[in-house]
């Protein structure tokens, strides 16, 4: 068993740590854009296979609070007190990746140093060799946190973030987080027979993983054999092989009722070989359509409606208004009654026309998307 910790979008623990539950059978604990579980083996590699709102998967070593005095002495003591011979050979590289948020009188390179120095005096204090530094390409990737007083330190399994699904073959100039389209899926409560559309689908990541839930593609199979868990020589890939084949097994064909419309042809054929790529261009419907002119596009009525609108945020106030009211009373037109989830940046331009179309909103959480703050309503129309 290994204690584990997993990254996620800050404002989504929550919804992450379900998933983690689910996946494997045991209690997540959340944090500030991370979450805390224990698992065996089996567990690192079906989370970093088969989860689809996390960003990376942390054999966790070290969770200390170092009071509000840390200082780099206190970090390297931390660090060498460890015993490194049961994750790393004499033959492999390493290399530290360091953040730190708070007040403190270092930088993050001054804790990575601290600490690559403290591994590399263990090792030789426990082995007798030198450990060797690789910053390109380690073998061993060690992820360290320093926030305010506490100090976090573990081993990188997932390598790139799992929120790179790898099929997107055309990237929209302001595609949504993979991970982000799956968690606000989760959070609309929709079933998979039930109709689904994204009215401003871009490059298609809505409808995409919605089509990859429904059909239980777990998100690993685009990613091949690039984790950095096959470099970690304690973990028995027998046991990924085995996880990978049965979640393969698992999934299913068919088509579901998900739609996504896009008023730009250009963004649309993207969203099509994006699709294609993701092995589901025959699982959903795309096509061009305006969002503002529902009525002329729609046929049926859709139950759950989940979209990423332009944010606008360089626009003026009065004309951000307008677009959202005019799409939600479009919206109106054609889903009265229909669940709305929806990410923006514009929060206010958003309520104030949530206001005017008089929306109820039933749920609504704040995000950190990379340096943008965002948040996610959920609405009945």
């Amino acid at each position: 068993m290994f204690d584990l910790l997993a990254t996620v979008v800050n404002g989504l623990e929550d919804v992450a740590a379900s998933e983690v539950e689910a996946l494997t059978g045991r209690p997540a604990s959340v944090d500030v854009g991370k979450i805390f579980f224990s698992g065996d083996v089996e567990s690192i590699f079906k989370v970093n296979y088969c989860s689809r709102t996390i960003n990376r998967v942390v054999i966790l070593l070290l969770r200390r609070s170092l009071g509000s005095g840390i200082g780099l002495d206190d970090i390297y003591s931390s660090a060498l007190a460890l015993d490194y011979t049961s994750f790393i050979t004499g033959g492999q590289s390493f290399a530290v990746r360091a953040k730190r948020s708070g007040k403190h009188n270092f930088t993050s390179m001054d804790v990575a140093s601290e600490v690559g120095r403290a591994i590399i005096d263990s090792f030789r204090r426990d082995t007798g060799h030198r450990l060797r530094v690789d910053l390109e390409n380690p073998d061993v990737e060690f992820l360290v946190l320093v926030r305010d007083g506490e100090f976090i330190m573990g081993i990188n399994t997932t390598g790139e973030a799992l929120h790179k699904r790898r099929y997107r073959v055309f990237s929209h100039p302001a595609a949504l987080n993979t991970t982000i389209a799956s968690a606000m899926l989760m959070i609309s409560g929709w079933s998979f027979e039930e109709p689904l559309v994204d009215p401003m689908c871009g490059g298609g990541t809505i409808p995409i993983e919605a089509a990859l839930m429904a059909r239980g593609i777990p998100p690993g199979r685009f990613r091949g054999g690039d984790y950095a868990f096959f470099r970690l020589k304690f973990l028995d890939l027998e046991v990924f092989r085995r996880v990978a084949d049965e979640a393969l097994s698992s999934v299913s064909s068919g088509v579901y009722p998900i739609y996504g419309l896009e008023v730009n042809p250009k963004y649309l054929e993207g969203a099509l070989r994006n699709a294609e790529s993701a092995g589901v261009g025959d699982t959903i419907t795309l096509r061009v359509g305006d969002a503002m002119r529902l009525k002329d596009h729609l046929s049926f009525t859709p139950k759950y409606v989940v979209t990423n609108p332009p944010y606008g945020i360089r626009m003026r106030r009065g004309r951000m208004d307008r677009f959202y009211a005019r799409f939600l009373r479009s919206l109106r037109e054609v889903a009265e009654g229909s669940t709305l989830t929806l990410i923006t940046a514009a929060r206010r331009g958003f309520l104030r026309a949530v206001e005017e179309v008089e929306l109820d909103i039933m749920e609504r959480r704040n995000l950190l998307y990379g340096d943008l703050r965002a948040s996610i309503f959920k609405c009945r129309v």
